[in-house]
Parts: structure tokens; sequence; C-alpha cells
């Protein structure tokens, strides 16, 4: 007989909070895991009621105790480089939603974007590190509306997975 986790209930009930505060009107959330890369779901955005193709690949974890910097208004997180291999290897946005699963708050990181702007990470990568610390701000909260989420999901990144790493954000069609 096996024995349940801490750890797998803790993720469960991150996804389920991701799940439910993901607006249904304007999102379509599909569980997709692939444990290779490490990704959870994809989140879907539809715009005036059509499908458009920008999506969010996501990565779910979950925690009791969210471990914040000192010095920043900022969560660590030790991220596996695999899945940020697979981030910045792809076109489409990947993000990491970081849960708060006592008070229910999801916070996120959108990975590509975060390299981007810290391009001396790029070197930790070539030194084949398990995992790499990255830093998820406390102002991207996922209650607090979506307009940045559908921005990075109509985004398009190219020239990867160096420090050419680019985005370019599509436009809207109506």
């Amino acid at each position: 007989m096996s024995i349940d986790s801490e750890q797998r209930k803790i993720g469960s009930r991150a996804c389920a909070i991701v799940h439910y505060q993901i607006d249904a009107e304007r999102w379509l959330y599909r569980e997709d895991p692939d444990p290779a890369v490490g990704r959870d779901c994809v989140i879907e955005l539809s715009e005036n009621d059509r499908w458009l193709g920008h999506r969010l690949e996501c990565q779910i974890k979950g925690t009791k105790n969210p471990s914040k910097l000192t010095r920043e208004d900022a969560f660590t997180y030790s991220l596996e480089t695999r899945t940020i291999q697979y981030a910045l290897n792809s076109s489409g946005a990947f993000v990491l939603f970081y849960v708060d699963v006592v008070n229910e708050i999801v916070y996120y990181l959108p990975v590509q974007d975060y390299f981007i702007e810290n391009k001396q990470l790029f070197d930790k990568l070539d030194a084949q590190q398990e995992t790499i610390n990255v830093h998820i701000p406390q102002a991207n909260i996922l209650a607090k509306g979506d307009r940045e989420l559908r921005e990075i999901a109509r985004s398009t990144y190219v020239d990867g997975p160096g420090p050419d790493l680019k985005r370019y954000l599509q436009m809207r069609l109506f």
C-alpha cells in the first residue's frame, strides 16, 4: 500500500487554486502535464470569443511557506534547469506560478522575460547546474487582473535560448 505525501497534497491544492483564479471568461485552462520538461498546464487566451493560439505553458509550484528575499520584494524559488531550458527554447510564453496555498495567493514569473532582464543567468545554464534560483516579484499576483498575462500570452520569443533571446508582442487583431 502506498502512502500519500504532503508535497503531493500541496501541489494538487496549488493547481486547484490556479484553475479557480484564472478568469474563465478569457482563459481556457487545460491540464497538460509533461514531467520531462516540468509543464503542468496550458492556459489559452480567448479574445472577443476567438481563439488565436495565444497561450501560456505553465509550471505550478505550491508552498505553505513562501521564502521571501530580505532585501527585495520577491520570493526565491529554485527552478530546475531542464524546465528553464525548455522555456528558453520555446517560441511561446512559459510562466511559473508560485502558489501560497495557505493564503491562496498566486504569484507568477514569465520565465523568458526574467532571463531577458537578467542576462547574466545564461552563464549559470552553461555551468550545468541542476537548479537556478529565480526571484518572483510579490507584485506579480494573478488576482490583481490579468492584463500582463494576456500580453505575455500574445508574445513570441525568438533567438533563444541564449543571451540574444528577444520578445515580440503580437498586435491585437480586433
